[in-house]
């Protein structure tokens, strides 16, 4: 369980580096060519990236291997018990690190949050105005904003918060903000966190101005106004000031440049043409078929006082599927798939279920010919002991006939 939960993370952390890279270096293109609401926009190839382990697998299905009741030996003497396989300790400790860097970041911005919500709609004077909340937001304004402002610039800033709330922005805001806890280890999580939501302030912008492009000085002058103020930060909140350098969001003001529509379906195709990338590549990768070479799976497995002991010869790479019950009420499967790390090591991924009820994910790495023992079982319910001979055949092994 430990192994899966590291290795899901591990992923997470490479497709989230990946998105990154290739978006940090073409944003001063789609800020020049399709401008800052398409750039907004093409912040979603992150969220979209790490949800394609979640769809179906592309991989191949497994070949069924039965064993069936005639192939059990039914014996009087006590079950066969295996103690679990224990692997290093190393993998808990940074799994253990990991987790605790995402409480402590959780903790910090859940403080920013509350004190930020202590101050209601009224915050203090030189304060930037935000839109706080996420079910209801509100927008909350400095004690000088009748002062700082012109009823123009006023209204301005009311109308940038209010596409904040029309576009759900802190429910962006607070995935971001779970995004970067978890990978809280990661600079690119936070640069890319910083990228984004100055591109949704300058997508605010666009949008305002859009609809009121005679009010170009204006804002310009809100802007200038609001500039330096305490920004009040909280993972909730949609803030008129922000730490986007000043200069290039004035300059950006000056070309508001409406997406065209050609335009925005290009950039969608291209967004969907590099998450189907990503989803085909882990179909096949890392563990690609090796149909040159095969192993051979002897075990031992036992459940109360029946014990059968299957072997497997199956291509190194491709799924293998033993199942193993007296009826077919009370059926234990397990799904095996072996593949070769780049230190020699065998790695068996071995995914159980008893009833039709999945019991998890289990993962070894282990040499060629070395004994594996574990026991899988539901809470509560009977126990499948197993032990497992995983072997490496050589390039020139033929199965007799």
């Amino acid at each position: 369980m430990i192994d899966t939960l590291l290795a899901a993370l591990q992923r997470q952390a490479l497709l989230l580096s990946l998105g990154t890279l290739l978006l940090l270096p073409l944003r001063p293109l789609l800020l020049k060519r399709l401008g800052a609401r398409a750039t907004y926009a093409a912040w979603l190839l992150l969220p979209a990236l790490l949800a394609t382990p979640l769809l179906p697998s592309l991989s191949a299905k497994p070949l069924p291997v039965l064993v069936t009741v005639a192939e059990m030996a039914r014996t009087a003497t006590a079950p066969l018990l295996i103690p679990p396989q224990t692997g290093a300790l190393w993998p808990q400790l940074l799994l253990a690190a990991w987790l605790a860097g995402t409480a402590l970041v959780l903790t910090l911005q859940a403080a920013r949050q509350w004190r930020l919500s202590r101050h209601g709609t009224r915050l203090p004077a030189g304060a930037s105005p935000a839109l706080v909340g996420l079910l209801r937001p509100l927008v909350a304004l400095p004690a000088d904003f009748e002062t700082r402002f012109t009823p123009e610039e006023r209204r301005l800033i009311l109308a940038h918060e209010d596409v904040h709330r029309t576009r759900h922005d802190n429910a962006w805001n607070l995935l971001t903000c779970l995004l970067t806890a978890l990978h809280w280890w990661n600079p690119l999580a936070w640069l890319a966190a910083r990228r984004m939501q100055a591109d949704q302030e300058l997508a605010c912008d666009a949008a305002v101005l859009a609809s009121r492009p005679q009010a170009l000085a204006d804002y310009t002058r809100a802007l200038l106004a609001a500039h330096d103020l305490t920004p009040h930060g909280a993972p909730l909140a949609s803030r008129w000031g922000s730490t986007h350098p000043l200069i290039e969001r004035i300059a950006m003001l000056n070309r508001p440049a409406p997406l065209q529509r050609r335009r925005n379906t290009a950039l969608g195709l291209a967004l969907l043409a590099v998450v189907g990338l990503a989803y085909a590549a882990q179909g096949v990768a890392p563990d690609t078929i090796d149909t040159t070479r095969k192993v051979d799976i002897r075990m031992v497995i036992a459940s109360g006082d029946a014990k059968a002991q299957p072997r497997l010869i199956v291509t190194l790479g491709a799924p293998a599927r033993i199942e193993w019950g007296a009826n077919p009420d009370e059926v234990w499967r397990m799904d095996m798939t072996v593949t070769q790390d780049a230190d020699g090591l065998l790695k068996v991924v071995t995914d159980s279920s008893y009833r039709g009820e999945k019991l998890g994910n289990h993962i070894s790495h282990i040499a060629s010919g070395d004994t594996q023992g574990l026991s899988i079982g539901p809470d509560g319910g009977p126990l499948l002991n197993v032990s497992r001979v995983v072997t490496l055949l050589p390039a020139d092994f033929k199965p007799s006939h």
